[in-house]
């Protein structure tokens, strides 16, 4: 009989919480207050600093392999 109790309890808890959420508005932004930032190819991304203490080497072997053909 408690585990009946408890069961429906969980139940009706259960139903609301879904109820809720299927009744919910999805949020609409405004496009007029959205900025188009396009991200530009041209700019250049340094890579973050690794820490290692030939870090330079590594940037330089790096450059190289991608300059060679």
């Amino acid at each position: 009989m408690r585990w009946r109790t408890i069961l429906l309890q969980y139940c009706f808890l259960l139903i609301t919480c879904l109820l809720t959420a299927l009744e919910a508005v999805p949020i609409d932004i405004d496009k007029t207050k959205v900025q188009n930032i396009h991200p530009v190819e041209s700019a250049e991304i340094e890579p973050p600093d690794t820490g290692l203490y030939y870090d330079e080497y590594l940037k330089q072997v790096i450059d190289v392999l991608e300059t060679d053909k």
